[in-house]
């Protein structure tokens, strides 16, 4: 009797365990998360998981989006690359009326609430678009003509159009034609003008008979593994993620980047391998990779701010995804492959983009490429290319440590790889861990003088904890109730894309970095979010606005982005049962907050020659006993030579470790920067509100006489301002001016707002205060002079140093070849100073056609002895940047300011 009483009493634990793990729900800010559905707005809005392969949905459904500007007489001149006009496709009564928009003035960032959103009728929908033309006709009547934004001076108004990307529209104004149905007309003479045209509605998901919005799975998923638990709205997104996976499977075998997003990116199909593809997928993440080489066998970087490489420098995503394929699959010809093509493009980003001084790399921060939405207005793409971005270090940092295991794979010397890695760890260390703050700065900025951004980046953040940065299991930044932000403080002001919105892959990373730590809170936080997200807008969308969770009030957001794909089935394969690829064998460490438990299985899980079905019960941080096939195992891992059809079973301790993080040190310098004080503390690791920072401050320099004044206009919530001078805080004043002493060489001023809650702005363009005699300014004989890959490819002039000092070298320069915001033509050219090499002049594009317009390239900090000099402006080899053919810049000559 007492061993069946036992039993008995075993079973009745187990089913209570299994009762409550159904029952149990997670409560979020605003939102609830249980075994079947999602609650959210007191139930206004309720996702439902009717089984493995069906949900249902009462929120709004994703309605087609129409982005579009205007153009004057045909010409694309209403607004600069990244500013448009967004609207929803939700016609009532088949009809859609757009509110009145005057021309040239720029969408202020709006916040869409689900609660206000209508659900809008299927079909064609008839949608008038208005435009205010008032006020440029105004303008040409009275002054005889119009300066648009772009393009050139309008002195009669022959025409409206407009144009953008969703039919009928076209984006190309070249295109258009009298006649044609974009035409703007006003009718009645008032100066507004409208056209009607008939736009399809689109909706991802249709709806049930009884209204809701439905997805129900249609595709086969017998490739992937499978998953079963007793949480069946987590077993049905991890289902509708696999689809959306295989209907992102192009042609040639490679994956898009998302439904709007045809194309294979570098970034995002590379750490989405690394969250989860490489493990499931990774023959198709291999020929995804593949065609991201160019002809030199060098890893493409995606075209970006001011021609791409090397201002983006995070193209080395790639080598950290040919790792995973290599470690998952075992093979050889790849790793070989892979090593030589990363090694070449590593070499390339060191003579390009490596400071010496701080062994940190420069480049535009990984994955926020829209210029203004993470950095100062102020800030010009060579500019960019000066900072130097903890999301783009950690990813190099990463890629040394890939090449260096790559190299103990095959027998080569590592040692200089793993010396690389270890320099930029030092300099996270040193240059952007913040004590105080509990987190990594987001980038060093400025011109010649650098100061650390203190804001939070999710992504950096995340990645450097994953790939070994020194601080990393101290890090602690904070998060918003919806899930994780890009960044935190925000950017008023800015459209919601990379601003103050959150991005499902990085919710994932960072669940993932916290899983690594043990921080359950963080992790249950993650899964909570993810599945709120997936299963209320029944796709992994690209973007969310971070105060609302919503979809919509973001300038651009596409339907099962890839990367957001690969961020749910992370949550699976790399949180909850912790898979980790390593050279040698396949570990397990999972993670499974208590609110989470209950038993898992994974079928089907393909590791070199072996498939394995692994079972995961209990809840905690440790592998309490691990088994394989029935024998006990020393760790929960599998060695990479095990073949065939294998059983694992994984049993939790139930401990959950603290979701607290403990950082230590004063931080002096980092807490003055943010504002910090003891509300630093409390917002390490919490959740907190949406934040928006100060505006950034535009100082001007006075001169009266003998005094020199610093002014900028006030700064609506700013409490205090902080004066820098060479990148270091020299005051803290109430009013919004600053006498300055005369500089005995160059001095770079700025300045930074302070409001009451502690939060900081950007610092302002920096002022350049000269002694007289410290800078001199020459020019190569003939200047200037245009220089091309085959022309100039040698410039060489003397210049006259009067004074033995530490000297900043830039080149006064052009570059025409395209806007600022895209393609591929940065000009790079190798400086030297008496033959030897002093480092490289980035010459980004500064706008299509635009050869009259100057402006200065990065500035390379060297000392100089008293005297002439040999100045040499060389094309090496390893200046080849991603067009190939086209890295043209018009050299004026070479600006050289003694620095203190």
């Amino acid at each position: 009797m007492k061993p069946r009483c036992a039993l008995l009493a075993a079973l009745v634990a187990f089913n209570a365990r299994e009762l409550a793990a159904q029952a149990t729900t997670y409560r979020g800010a605003g939102f609830e998360v249980s075994s079947t559905s999602v609650r959210q707005a007191g139930g206004r809005f309720v996702a439902t998981a009717a089984g493995r392969d069906t949900i249902y949905s009462t929120y709004p459904r994703a309605a087609r989006e129409v982005h579009f500007k205007f153009a004057l007489n045909g010409i694309d001149n209403e607004f600069p690359p990244g500013i448009e006009h967004t609207i929803n496709l939700r016609p009532q009564g088949g009809r859609l009326v757009t509110p009145l928009y005057a021309f040239a003035v720029p969408p202020t960032p709006s916040l869409p609430r689900p609660e206000d959103a209508r659900e809008g009728g299927d079909g064609t929908a008839q949608v008038t678009i208005r435009l205010d033309m008032r006020a440029v006709k105004q303008r040409i009547a009275s002054r005889g003509y119009y300066d648009p934004p772009l393009g050139a001076r309008v002195t009669t108004l022959e025409s409206v159009w407009v144009i953008g990307d969703t039919d009928p529209l076209i984006w190309d104004a070249r295109s258009l034609r009298a006649g044609m149905p974009q035409e703007l007309k006003d009718a009645d003479g008032d100066g507004v003008y409208e056209v009607t045209l008939p736009f399809k509605t689109e909706y991802l998901r249709p709806r049930a008979a009884d209204g809701r919005a439905m997805w129900a799975r249609r595709l086969d998923l017998s490739a992937f593994p499978t998953l079963e638990s007793k949480q069946p709205l987590f077993d049905a997104l991890y289902r509708m993620s696999l689809e959306e996976l295989q209907e992102l499977r192009r042609p040639d075998g490679a994956l898009s980047a998302g439904a709007k997003w045809p194309g294979v990116w570098t970034r995002d199909v590379s750490l989405s391998a690394v969250l989860a593809l490489a493990l499931i997928a990774p023959d198709a993440v291999r020929a995804s990779l593949l065609m991201k080489v160019d002809s030199t066998g060098r890893i493409i970087q995606d075209t970006g701010t001011g021609g791409s490489w090397p201002i983006s420098t995070d193209r080395m995503t790639w080598a950290l995804a040919a790792w995973e394929v290599f470690a998952v699959t075992g093979d050889t010809v790849w790793l070989r492959n892979a090593y030589g093509i990363i090694s070449r493009s590593a070499e390339a980003d060191r003579h390009a983009a490596v400071d010496a001084s701080t062994g940190l790399m420069r480049g535009e921060s990984s994955f926020l490429d829209w210029r203004e939405q993470s950095y100062p207005r102020w800030m010009q793409p060579a500019d960019i290319y000066q900072s130097e971005n903890l999301g783009t270090n950690a990813v190099h940092m990463g890629a040394y440590g890939v090449l260096a295991q790559m190299a103990r794979a095959l027998g080569e010397p590592s040692a200089a790889w793993d010396a690389r890695a270890d320099s930029i760890r030092r300099g996270l260390h040193e240059y952007l861990w913040q004590p105080a703050l509990g987190y990594h700065a987001q980038y060093r900025y400025g011109r010649v003088a650098m100061t650390t951004s203190p804001r939070a980046e999710l992504l950096g953040e995340s990645l450097a904890m994953l790939y070994g940065a020194a601080d990393g299991g101290r890090s602690a930044p904070p998060r918003v109730a919806f899930g994780v932000p890009t960044f935190w403080p925000f950017i008023a002001g800015e459209p919601f894309y990379h601003n103050a919105t959150i991005w499902p892959f990085v919710t994932a990373y960072w669940t993932w970095a916290s899983a690594e730590r043990g921080d359950v809170d963080a992790v249950a936080h993650g899964l909570a979010t993810t599945a709120r997200a997936g299963a209320l807008f029944l796709t992994n969308k690209e973007n969310m606005v971070a105060e609302t969770g919503h979809f919509e009030g973001t300038a651009l957001n596409s339907d099962r982005q890839l990367w957001s794909v690969a961020g749910t089935l992370a949550m699976t394969y790399r949180v909850l049962f912790g898979m980790r690829v390593l050279s040698d064998r396949l570990v397990f460490r999972p993670v499974v907050p208590e609110v989470f438990g209950g038993e898992r299985v994974l079928r089907g899980v393909r590791y070199r020659g072996a498939t394995l079905t692994v079972t995961l019960r209990g809840t905690g941080t440790h592998v309490m006993r691990a088994t394989l096939d029935g024998r006990v195992m020393s760790a929960a891992e599998v060695p990479a030579t095990l073949m065939g059809a294998h059983d694992v079973l994984m049993e939790l301790d139930g401990a959950a470790a603290s979701g607290a993080a403990v950082s230590s040190g004063a931080g002096a310098a980092a807490g003055a920067a943010a504002g910090a004080s003891a509300g630093a503390e409390r917002l390490r690791g919490r959740v907190v509100a949406a934040a928006f920072a100060p505006a950034t401050p535009s100082m001007a320099l006075r001169v009266a006489g003998r005094d020199t004044t610093l002014t900028w206009a006030a700064v609506p919530s700013a409490v205090r301002y902080v004066v820098y001078r060479d990148g270091r805080a020299v005051d803290t004043v109430k009013t919004p001016s600053k006498a300055v002493r005369s500089a005995s060489a160059l001095s770079e001023y700025q300045v930074l707002a302070l409001d009451a809650r502690g939060l900081a702005s950007f610092l302002s363009e920096p002022v350049r205060v000269v002694a007289a005699g410290a800078e001199i300014v020459s020019r190569p004989p003939g200047a200037p002079l245009r220089l091309e890959r085959t022309l100039n490819t040698s410039v060489m002039w003397d210049i006259a140093v009067p004074r033995d000092g530490r000297y900043a070298l830039d080149a006064r320069y052009a570059n025409g070849n395209g806007p600022i915001n895209t393609e591929d033509k940065a000009a790079v050219r190798t400086l030297l100073i008496d033959g030897r090499e002093a480092g490289v002049l980035v010459m980004p594009q500064r706008g299509s056609g635009r050869w009259g317009e100057f402006g200065f390239s990065n500035a390379i900090t060297l000392d100089l002895r008293a005297g002439r000099h040999a100045v040499e402006v060389r094309y090496a080899p390893l200046d080849r940047n991603m067009n190939g053919v086209e890295s043209t810049a018009v050299l004026e000559g070479l600006r050289a300011t003694r620095v203190p």
